[in-house]
């Protein structure tokens, strides 16, 4: 994705708030959760530079499809995607990709994941803190070394109830 490229922009309803789809000619390039569309909007304009224009086929068809997933009516089906990150990130958001439903893995599970000692966890965690597709990129099924929930960018609450709707465990308190 280009600087300026326009982008299709989607919301619906879904049992974590309102959820943005937005998408350039290539695939989805954001899916954010939230609780105002002005607000996710304004975010989605202040990360992408770019002019939103409402509509599109393929952001209706996502955010109809995320919100099944989040009420658990369906899997998510594979989506064409425009993720447009540094080298790193796309490489921690592609070990992201092959972590199973009901599974999680730790940070510094990752790194290993990515030939990188446990040592380089902090970035992995930073690469998914940056992720802009939320639960497309499961990057909530990235835990801390302790076993705990930390930092979503969507917040914990919403990492929890991604967690508990795919069946996966849930670490205490």
């Amino acid at each position: 994705m280009m600087d300026n490229d326009p982008i299709a922009v989607a919301f619906t309803d879904s049992p974590l708030g309102r959820v943005l789809a937005a998408a350039t000619v290539n695939g989805l390039c954001a899916v954010y959760l939230g609780d105002d569309d002005a607000m996710l909007l304004t975010v989605l304009c202040a990360e992408f530079r770019a002019t939103p224009i409402i509509g599109g086929s393929l952001p209706e068809v996502a955010v109809a499809a995320i919100a099944a997933y989040l009420r658990n009516e369906a899997n998510l089906p594979p989506l064409p995607l425009d993720l447009y990150g540094t080298p790193f990130q796309q490489r921690v958001w592609q070990a992201l990709l092959a972590i199973p439903r009901g599974s999680t893995r730790t940070y510094g599970q990752l790194a290993c994941d990515l030939g990188l000692p446990v040592t380089a966890a902090r970035a992995v965690g930073r690469a998914c803190a940056t992720n802009p597709l939320a639960v497309v990129v499961p990057c909530h099924r990235a835990i801390g070394a302790d076993g705990k929930l930390h930092g979503f960018r969507w917040g914990i609450e919403r990492k929890r109830a991604l967690l508990a709707l795919e069946g996966g465990l849930l670490p205490e308190g």
